[in-house]
């Protein structure tokens, strides 16, 4: 074969042309260039196709569609037929029941009903109950529902008739309607599931055995006095003898007196004394604090009290509300006691109390011939000790201010005010041998005025404000010291003993909490204390005397009634102390809450030293240390 042909030497050709620097021969085969080509395709062969394609599938889903709403309604009909129809179905309404009875009654008495059940389904109703439902009480509180204890049935066969007698009592105002509800609680023969069929029974009360109406302000001032009637009738006869009545006052309330005391503190009052000829009458008088608009709402019950809480009404006979706005005064009065503005106030007795009267005008026209007065009482109010800058008349103990006293007072322009003052001085209660209970001075202020309405015709316009000055109880305790045994006077690092005696002494208001503190000096030995019953101990660590008093009561130390303790304590003089007196007990304090200011009572005493000037054997120089 010669070398043209063989195919080796074309590839070495290759190779050595592809390697050889000096080789530049370079061949070039043109092959054939691709061109795109374009067919026409009828556009209305595109559209059959793809409309074929569209056709084609939404055939499927609508066929899919029908085929399960065919299907759906199918199995609708076919329960319903199998439910309603059946030989064994039960439907409910196929169920009667019937509330047989008078549709009227008077509330608080006992109305008899007959309940009818009729089964006209053509399977038996199995393990039935009958429930029945009404308003508990007269409120129209839908919670607030009695339930009569279930009564087990059984089974009612197909077409047969049961009769059930209940009794019920319904309250309410007259008028009012209460829904009894009736309630068929079943199995279908031969299931476990649970149905309900109820009826709604409808009675009017004719009247309620209980009429509640109530006369007070709808109006008042903040902190004004007001008073309220509330008036009881009895229409037909109490259902219960437990009946009582029961006011819930607002937060702003303070409730100060009733004419007819309260059975159970100062919010319900007992029934059992009703008569349809003799109604209840009790008249509340307090006073509302709160601010401009504030709405009070008063709620008045009467009916029966929760055996396990006796504050609680549990069935309501009858009930209403009473709203009270707090508006501001047209004039306007604060009584300021020693630079305080309370609803109460605190002094210490036998000490002299300054008493300002602040006042204003909030009307949007002026006021003229505005009169202010105030009248003082009180079991410590001293009438001979009372000064002002008004006229004190001495003989109804009342101080008046007006134009004669004030210029200002003549004419009071919108907006305007001033003050008054006067000072005044309780008796002491020390010195009343324990006859006065709760001391007080009351205040008692009144502003008026007239304001312009028409022509020379003028409206009175008036406010009343009250405050109460209450007084401490003088509550001290007085520690005094005697000679024991030992070297007299004190010798240096020889031992003395001495007797420390506590006395109590409280006037008028009882003091609770009471506590008295003392601390030992660093030299001072604790030996021990005749308590005579009292909780009296040492603690070691802070070298305190601790004595627990707890309560103590009105005019203790003053007469018969007593409080006291004692212990005794030692000394060993250093050569440090000679001729100084040394003390024995130091910072003794006092604490205790007077029960009727509440009040924090603290007082201190001064320590005791070995000057114990209090003991009948005591002769100047023994208080000094010798060597």
């Amino acid at each position: 074969m010669s070398d043209k042909k063989n195919p080796m030497h074309k590839v070495e050709d290759v190779k050595r042309h592809l390697y050889d620097r000096e080789d530049h021969t370079v061949e070039h085969h043109r092959e054939g260039i691709l061109h795109q080509e374009r067919h026409n395709i009828p556009k209305e062969w595109q559209q059959t196709e793809m409309t074929s394609k569209k056709a084609k599938t939404s055939s499927i889903f609508k066929s899919f569609f029908i085929i399960a709403i065919l299907f759906f309604l199918g199995a609708i009909i076919f329960a319903g037929y199998k439910f309603y129809q059946g030989g064994s179905t039960v439907s409910p309404d196929n169920i009667e029941i019937n509330i047989i009875g008078n549709a009227f009654t008077q509330g608080g008495e006992v109305l008899p009903l007959q309940i009818e059940i009729i089964n006209h389904n053509n399977a038996n109703l199995e393990f039935a109950n009958l429930v029945v439902e009404y308003p508990k009480g007269a409120t129209a509180d839908l919670s607030d529902i009695l339930r009569l204890p279930r009564e087990a049935i059984g089974t009612i066969k197909s077409g047969q008739r049961i009769e059930k007698n209940i009794n019920i009592t319904l309250y309410g105002d007259q008028n009012v309607t209460r829904d009894i509800k009736a309630k068929i609680e079943y199995h279908p023969e031969g299931s476990n599931a649970i149905f309900i069929k109820e009826k709604i029974y409808q009675v009017t009360i004719n009247s309620s055995p209980v009429t509640i109406s109530l006369f007070g302000p709808e109006e008042t001032s903040s902190n004004q006095q007001i008073n309220f009637k509330i008036v009881t009738t009895l229409n037909t006869s109490l259902p219960s003898d437990q009946a009582v009545l029961k006011v819930e006052y607002p937060t702003g309330f303070k409730y100060e007196d009733a004419d007819v005391k309260p059975t159970l503190g100062n919010s319900i009052w007992s029934l059992e004394n009703l008569s349809q000829a003799q109604p209840m009458t009790v008249n509340i008088s307090g006073r509302l604090i709160g601010q401009d608009n504030d709405e009070q709402v008063f709620r008045v019950y009467v009916g029966t009290i929760k055996s396990n809480n006796q504050t609680i009404v549990d069935v309501i006979y009858n009930s209403l509300l009473h709203t009270v706005y707090i508006k501001r005064p047209f004039l306007e009065t604060r009584i300021v006691i020693n630079g305080e503005d309370g609803e109460y106030f605190t002094v210490e007795g036998n000490k002299e109390v300054k008493a300002n009267i602040v006042w204003s005008n909030n009307l949007s026209t002026k006021v003229d011939d505005v009169q202010i007065i105030a009248k003082l009482s009180g079991n410590v109010f001293d009438k001979k000790n009372v000064t002002s800058d008004g006229f004190y008349n001495s003989a109804d103990n009342t101080i008046i201010w007006d134009r004669n006293t004030d210029e200002i007072l003549n004419s009071v322009q919108p907006g305007g005010g001033g003050s008054v003052s006067f000072d005044f001085k309780p008796l002491s209660v020390i010195a009343s041998g324990g006859a006065i209970r709760d001391p007080q001075v009351v205040i008692e202020v009144s502003i008026k005025g007239r304001e312009p309405s028409s022509g020379i015709e003028y409206s009175e316009i008036n406010n009343f404000e009250r405050k109460v000055v209450k007084i401490l109880s003088d509550f001290q305790i007085v520690g005094s010291a005697f000679y024991a045994s030992g070297a007299k006077p004190p010798k240096v690092e020889t031992e003395t003993v001495y007797k420390i005696v506590w006395t109590l002494s409280n006037s008028v208001n009882t003091i609770v909490g009471a506590e008295a503190r003392a601390s030992l000096p660093l030299y001072i030995k604790w030996i021990g204390a005749n308590t005579n019953g009292e909780n009296v101990y040492f603690d070691e660590v802070s070298k305190e005397v601790v004595w627990k008093i707890g309560q103590v009561k009105p005019n203790t130390g003053f007469g018969s009634l007593s409080r006291e303790i004692s212990f005794n304590v030692s000394i060993k003089p250093s050569l440090s102390q000679v001729a100084s007196v040394p003390l024995l007990i130091k910072d003794i304090t006092l604490t205790g809450k007077d029960a009727f200011t509440e009040k924090i009572i603290k007082s201190t005493q001064r320590s005791i030293s070995t000057l114990i000037q209090n003991d009948p054997k005591f002769n100047v120089g023994d208080e000094r240390v010798v060597n």
